[in-house]
């Protein structure tokens, strides 16, 4: 592809030691994250610097079926077993085409094996810091073109601060059928957890007391489930794949000390069907895609306060068209998307929306030498507003609750050049997004706004080698600006959008049955949420983190230790309020240490 690609494999997952999908992409793909403030392990991702936003510009899959939710409530990739990733695929920049709106800053694929590995199974134990305990399992095999998985897990810690403590449970089942390139697959995953709500703290709380808690009892719990089915087909000189998921989640959120509870009830289905062909002509490969896609989204909201239903409904239908020329060493493709977009809130917060967008781009590539690349991309992406902010409280709604929010739009440009050797791959591209409309939370960080025009650009430079027969080495790099260009800010810097983010790895091979590996990541300084204006006295102060792990095998059993913030690092990366008084501030982990014993069968 004419873009920025980076694969993070099973094996690079299991040599670093992640403990989660969240934690792979993260350390593995260079990618900055925010705390999980519900004290889970799925942190915000922001891949090219969208800030408070970035969740809703970035597209996360597993297995190509888009996993975001209509809301601001975050997505969970926990529920997926690390053993189950084939690899995870990170692609930069807008996939608006391929995967609709939100996908201006990127994509992230998470490709399991769906069940076809080799039958057998595995248990673990886990004991670490902050009394973190987790069991996990799985058993896979198979019955003629049938392969079956199940797997579970069961984890929980107190976390770094009081009243932080967090249980979660979950389980996958898969069935897998397979006949020459045809295969079927069914899917049902779900997932449970509970813990607490500490809220907050203030600046000379974060240097005497980061544990510190002003709502004891505040607490939380989420229950999901999911079920899909996918498959591929060869239909003549055609090939045909289709998917179908239905998601239930309950939020319960009991904030105690500001007497308000919420309720949310979420059930989302989503389809999509693709039709693909590839022939030769004349030296020239060609490949033609069609598609379509359909999602229906229905929440409840219950509160102390009232109650609101929304309903959301997108259709799309796209198509792509790649040309490829092995003599002349070029590639390109263009594609479309139209897709209608109908949303609507009624009851204590009222609302609607009516869109209909169309996005394009277009690519090129051309070999220059032996394993060298030269690429560029343009194209269009947009966001709609999402069930947090395209309604308001009906008390305070204008006459006219149509399309408060105007919608996002991006006009996306790329330019990169990528190398492979025998010793590895390198890669270098610079970016560059107009923004207009960008939708955001506005300075009282209550209210839901467009933003005068914004604009997104830097530099990215990625490479791993292998050094020596026994040393592996990864780094990726990321310089982003982000600021107004318009307006009252213009030229101000996007608050939570650090300029520089390096992250490293080194992963040695002591011998065939000993590894010990090294990874650090350093962000840099960035504005506080709010501080459209950047006049805060303060910033949200860089932080650098090292983690290592070592693992020793001894026949099928294996014994793992991971030190996470090696150093001890004191940090946090979302504060709220300029006012050092605030309770804004929201303080990431210390050290931690990680013990493992797992076994396969």
């Amino acid at each position: 592809m004419p873009q920025g690609v980076w694969v993070i494999t099973s094996e690079e997952i299991r040599s670093s030691g992640a403990r989660t999908a969240n934690e792979a992409i993260r350390w593995l793909g260079g990618i900055s994250g925010r705390v999980d403030s519900s004290g889970g392990r799925d942190q915000t991702l922001d891949i090219r610097g969208f800030g408070e936003a970035s969740a809703n510009n970035t597209v996360l899959l597993v297995d190509g079926v888009r996993q975001n939710e209509g809301d601001q409530g975050g997505t969970s990739l926990s529920w997926i077993p690390l053993e189950s990733i084939e690899k995870i695929e990170i692609v930069r920049g807008s996939g608006a085409v391929m995967h609709g709106e939100g996908a201006t800053a990127g994509v992230i694929n998470i490709i399991t094996n769906k069940g076809l590995t080799e039958p057998g199974g595995t248990v673990g134990v886990s004991m670490g810091s902050n009394a973190t305990r987790e069991i996990k399992a799985s058993l896979g095999t198979r019955v003629e073109s049938w392969r079956f998985l199940v797997s579970g897990a069961n984890h929980e810690t107190n976390n770094h601060r009081d009243n932080f403590h967090n249980r979660q449970t979950n389980g996958l089942l898969r069935a897998t059928w397979t006949e020459g390139v045809n295969l079927l697959s069914f899917r049902w995953g779900g997932e449970s957890g509970q813990g607490g709500l500490p809220g907050g703290i203030t600046v000379q709380d974060f240097v005497t007391n980061p544990r510190k808690t002003y709502k004891p009892r505040d607490n939380g719990s989420n229950d999901s489930s999911h079920l899909g089915v996918n498959g591929e087909f060869g239909i003549g000189d055609w090939r045909t794949a289709f998917d179908l998921t239905h998601k239930n989640v309950k939020i319960d959120s009991n904030y105690v000390v500001d007497d308000f509870y919420s309720q949310n009830k979420t059930r989302s289905t989503r389809a999509g069907v693709r039709t693909w062909r590839n022939f030769s002509d004349q030296g020239l490969t060609h490949k033609f895609l069609v598609g379509m896609d359909a999602e229906r989204w229905r929440q409840d909201r219950n509160t102390n306060y009232g109650n609101t239903a929304v309903d959301q409904s997108s259709d799309a239908v796209f198509g792509r068209y790649e040309l490829l020329s092995q003599q002349q060493g070029t590639s390109g493709y263009v594609g479309i998307r139209r897709t209608q977009s109908k949303r609507e809130a009624q009851g204590d917060y009222s609302g609607q929306l009516d869109v209909n967008n169309q996005s394009w781009d277009i690519g090129f590539a051309k070999s220059v030498a032996d394993g060298a690349e030269v690429f560029a991309r343009l194209g269009t992406s947009f966001r709609l507003a999402n069930a947090d902010e395209f309604s308001c409280y009906t008390y305070y709604c204008p006459g006219n609750t149509l399309n408060l929010l105007k919608p996002q739009q991006s006009r996306d440009h790329e330019v990169g050049y990528k190398q492979r050797n025998l010793w590895g791959q390198w890669s270098v591209r610079a970016y560059r997004y107009a923004l207009m409309n960008e939708i955001g939370m506005g300075a009282d960080q209550f209210s839901n706004v467009n933003y005068e025009p914004t604009r997104r650009q830097g530099l990215e430079l990625d490479g791993r080698a292998h050094i020596r027969s026994r040393l592996d080495a990864a780094v990726q790099y990321a310089y982003r600006e982000s600021a107004f260009t318009e307006g009252s800010y213009a030229g101000k810097q996007v608050p939570l959008a650090p300029k520089n983010v390096f992250t490293a790895r080194l992963s040695y091979l002591m011998s065939d049955t000993q590894n010990v590996s090294l990874m650090t990541q350093w962000v840099s300084r960035q504005k506080i949420a709010g501080d459209f204006g950047n006049t805060c006295r303060d910033d949200i102060a860089s932080y650098a983190l090292v983690n290592a792990r070592y693992s020793q095998r001894i026949d099928s059993w294996t014994l793992s230790a991971g030190v996470n913030n090696l150093f001890d690092k004191r940090y946090y990366n979302l504060r709220t309020r300029c006012d050092p008084t605030k309770r804004s501030i929201y303080p990431e982990v210390g050290r931690t240490l990680l013990v493992t014993l797992q076994t396969r069968f």
